[in-house]
């Protein structure tokens, strides 16, 4: 009985220690790349306000064999996109996994010149105060980044070459 006691008081110590280091890890975490295209944002603009178009270029569109298109949403078959908000600068989209984790995307485009401009893209965790969530946010932006830069370089390639 006393085994069993020191067992369980050491558990709750021990998620307790673990739940107060992870309170020192942000809440909020923002994965971001950019890269430069020597293209206009009107040549910019269509292919990541148009979901239909991430198809092209986009990597976690690939990854995921699109299933349903719609003008503003995304059905994949482990992911949703809903497209939230279009400006001439911003895109924005909430993704919703089916486990029930959701994040917010965007896609900032700024034009340097005529003829060229700047795409930033970046995805928005809100983590709760679960320990294992903070922790792994740490590693979101060695998951994310390559996947991105990746898709970013397609997105250029398309563009320069059409331009």
């Amino acid at each position: 009985m006393r085994l069993i006691k020191l067992g369980v008081i050491s558990i709750v110590v021990l998620f307790a220690v673990i739940t107060g280091i992870s309170s020192l890890l942000p809440s909020h975490v923002r994965i971001s790349r950019a890269i430069d295209i020597e293209a206009p944002a009107t040549k910019v603009y269509p292919l990541v306000s148009d979901m239909r178009a991430w198809g092209s270029w986009n990597e976690y569109i690939r990854f995921y064999h699109k299933k349903q298109w719609d003008a503003d949403k995304l059905t994949a078959t482990e992911i949703t996109v809903l497209m939230d908000q279009k400006s001439d600068t911003l895109v924005t989209a909430e993704w919703i996994q089916p486990a029930g984790n959701n994040f917010a995307s965007g896609y900032r485009l700024i034009a340097q010149d005529s003829l060229h401009s700047t795409l930033q893209w970046y995805f928005d965790f809100r983590l709760r105060w679960y320990p294992w969530e903070k922790f792994q946010s740490i590693v979101y932006d060695e998951q994310l980044g390559p996947v991105m830069e990746k898709s970013l370089a397609n997105l250029k390639r398309q563009v320069e070459q059409s331009h």
